[in-house]
């Protein structure tokens, strides 16, 4: 790996925020923090507080700084600490080995917020803490739920819900918009999004997302190619291949594979072994490539062609004489359950035109071309399955 791959992959993120932006979400965290702390001198003693503000800080910069999040929304927050408040108490009381609690205590906490879907990544500081905590704190046991734990929870809640609501490009939670303007158009994502798209909507919004550019990118294109496969329904390869596939082996003779070709009025030839599965493909480019310097006793090109088809006689030949001389390898091939969506780009990217598919033992069963594909898309699937070779 070259080392200025390996520093770009380290460097810091490109960051959309404006430093106005910046400024305004930390002013918030201080005025919500001096406002919970406050309420906190009323239960916790200051040798107190450090064990309970450190989870509640990082709560934080998710409520201000990333409050369209999905870790940050409300059920996440409250329902996040209160989980794993109760968790780090409860392993406090049952394990007298702090060390133990405390690996324990996270571990359940991170394994409750998946299953009750109120993943909050500081409320494993919340049953950390607790798991470690002072005597004087562990003495409070469940109480520690309501005072401090609850009554801050809900300081910072409401400071978020005024504050980010009260600003402008802000709103908490992340639904709120939806149910204010249930007829606002919704995105098209039948357009093809560029990256410089995705970024310049990210700075008109003005506000830190906790998705990068390319997740954003991927999750679009993935959108979008949902879309279309749902629109045009589950057509698979197997429902569009032409079938059976005309196929020869590895010691088919040349002769006999452009008669096959003449025969069936096709272009290409799967090669396969003795279990049928596809080892190469030949097509007329092949032949072509076998031919393309004359000789001086064969100056044309029908006559090279017609030369190097025709089998050469006795035990010894100059030529290739089998299709294992001349096919190319390795082969593109689609898995019969493949949508056909996934064509449009092979073909593209791999300047094919005749596809074999295989099945689940990676058995040679169709052959898909551009006309098949073609044609897929002006007739029902289930026409096919005729012969019907391009």
């Amino acid at each position: 790996m070259k080392l200025k791959t390996l520093i770009a992959a380290f460097a810091p993120a490109e960051d959309n925020t404006s430093f106005g932006e910046k400024i305004l979400s930390a002013s918030m965290g201080l005025i919500a923090m001096v406002s919970m702390l406050y309420i906190s001198y009323y239960y916790l003693s200051p040798q107190q507080l450090p064990w309970f503000v450190g989870s509640m800080g990082a709560s934080c910069l998710l409520l201000f700084a990333i409050p369209h999040g999905p870790l940050s929304q409300p059920w996440p927050f409250v329902a996040g600490h209160l989980l794993a408040g109760f968790i780090g108490i409860s392993c406090a009381k049952l394990i007298s080995l702090p060390l133990l609690a405390a690996g324990i205590a996270v571990s359940l906490a991170i394994l409750g917020m998946y299953l009750l879907r109120c993943l909050h990544p500081p409320a494993s500081g919340t049953a950390l803490s607790m798991a470690l905590a002072n005597n004087s704190i562990q003495q409070m046991g469940y109480q520690y739920l309501s005072t401090p734990l609850l009554t801050n929870i809900i300081i910072l809640l409401v400071c978020a819900l005024i504050i980010n609501n009260i600003l402008p490009n802000r709103y908490y939670p992340s639904r709120l918009k939806t149910l204010l303007s249930p007829d606002e158009e919704k995105p098209n994502f039948q357009l093809q999004l560029a990256k410089e798209d995705l970024k310049e909507v990210l700075q008109q919004q003005d506000m830190y997302i906790d998705v990068s550019e390319e997740e954003l990118d991927q999750i679009f294109s993935l959108t979008a190619t949902h879309i279309r496969q749902r629109r045009m329904g589950e057509i698979s390869c197997r429902d569009i291949m032409t079938f059976p596939a005309i196929s020869a082996q590895y010691d088919t003779e040349v002769e006999t594979l452009w008669q096959l070709m003449g025969q069936y009025k096709i272009h290409c030839l799967p090669i396969v072994d003795n279990n049928n599965r596809v080892i190469g493909i030949v097509s007329i480019a092949d032949f072509l490539n076998q031919i393309k310097v004359p000789t001086p006793d064969s100056a044309t090109l029908k006559t090279r062609l017609e030369n190097f088809i025709k089998r050469t006689p006795g035990q010894h030949s100059n030529k290739p004489e089998y299709a294992g001389h001349i096919m190319t390898t390795p082969v593109l091939t689609v898995h019969q359950d493949q949508h056909i969506l996934d064509l449009f780009l092979l073909i593209h990217q791999h300047n094919v035109h005749h596809i074999p598919v295989i099945n689940d033992d990676k058995h040679l069963i169709g052959m898909i071309t551009p006309k098949d594909l073609i044609a897929s898309l002006h007739s029902d699937a289930k026409n096919y399955g005729t012969l019907n070779h391009a």
